[in-house]
């Protein structure tokens, strides 16, 4: 099978493996906010990728990155990339915890249903460890703790949240039934540069998109619902991290990944404001029931076992996020 990929080579690399130890990695999803930034920190460490996404087409060209436009469940193309990969990074998700209310049969169809298949053709390859992106702020829904920790019950208020505790529970039965580790990433909110504004993704870039264009923010709520922000360079460092040291056993570890300090929209808004020095209109809703309350993760798993820790503080990574902004509004 020959396929094109978006370097401008055709991938055609022969099924037979030799006996070098397979050192590709397989990114699900390349083409969202988090894979692209993955994507080019991999390209600086000379990888050799591959990327499926419906919108690969997308993506510049980049010597030694495999691009497909394909659905993650192509069982063909899967079967081709994968005696070549050590790694599958799973970063594919079609929908919001706003953008799937009230439509479960979408959650399942667009994320269940391909992630399932997927790990079917997974289980006919045994050396490829896995990462898998959750949700630490859709899957617990609202918690009582302060910090949440990774054994706190599952409670999603949104399908999407649904999906997400559903998939890594399939996860966890693949890896118990095929004796495979995997590891289960639940971040809290990522923002950045290179995150653009689009409609449903991301209260930072939102903001910004709308101090840039002169617009009111709406609110749902009082503002006064808790998040953690994650700065999206650390999050890829962690990524890096957990390629380069995959875990050694059997079965799946999940960790939380956030800053450990949560703050209210409002908290969010004045923050941005200091920043920016422009004052942001605010039209308050009626809350959305798919909106958690405050979620704040605990990462002492993480820190201990990976010795990993934020480096970069809101304020800082508002500022460097809006610079950003203000270079690709110009």
């Amino acid at each position: 099978m020959a396929r094109q990929n978006f370097s401008g080579q055709l991938y055609d690399r022969n099924l037979e493996i030799d006996n070098m130890e397979p050192q590709d990695i397989l990114l699900l999803g390349g083409t969202s906010f988090i894979g692209r930034q993955l994507l080019e920190r991999l390209h600086q460490q000379s990888a050799e990728i591959h990327v499926i996404a419906r919108t690969a087409h997308t993506l510049s060209t980049l010597s030694g990155v495999h691009c497909y436009a394909e659905s993650l469940d192509n069982q063909e193309l899967l079967n081709k990339i994968l005696p070549h990969c050590k790694t599958v990074v799973h970063l594919a998700c079609a929908s919001t915890p706003g953008s799937s209310a009230l439509q479960p049969i979408f959650e399942a169809e667009h994320n269940l249903l391909p992630t399932l298949r997927f790990l079917d053709v997974l289980q006919k390859h045994e050396h490829v460890s896995l990462i898998y992106l959750s949700s630490g702020g859709a899957t617990y829904g609202n918690p009582t703790a302060q910090l949440v920790k990774e054994d706190e019950p599952l409670a999603p208020l949104s399908y999407y949240g649904a999906g997400k505790a559903t998939l890594e529970k399939f996860i966890m039965a693949f890896c118990q039934q095929v004796q495979r580790s995997a590891i289960i990433l639940r971040p809290s909110n990522f923002y950045g540069p290179g995150q653009p504004y689009s409609a449903g993704f991301g209260i930072v870039p939102t903001i910004f998109h709308h101090l840039l264009s002169s617009k009111p923010l709406t609110i749902w709520g009082n503002g006064e619902a808790v998040r953690d922000y994650l700065y999206v360079s650390d999050f890829i460092d962690l990524c890096i991290q957990l390629i380069e040291q995959p875990m050694t056993h059997t079965g799946a570890r999940i960790y939380n990944v956030g800053l450990e300090k949560g703050y209210s929209l409002n908290q969010l808004c004045t923050s941005i404001e200091e920043v920016t020095h422009q004052p942001i209109t605010r039209q308050y809703q009626v809350s959305r029931s798919v909106d958690v309350k405050r979620i704040v993760l605990d990462c002492t798993r993480l820190h201990n076992d990976y010795q990993w820790y934020p480096r970069v503080d809101l304020p800082a990574g508002l500022a460097l996020t809006w610079e950003w902004f203000k270079a690709q509004a110009s």
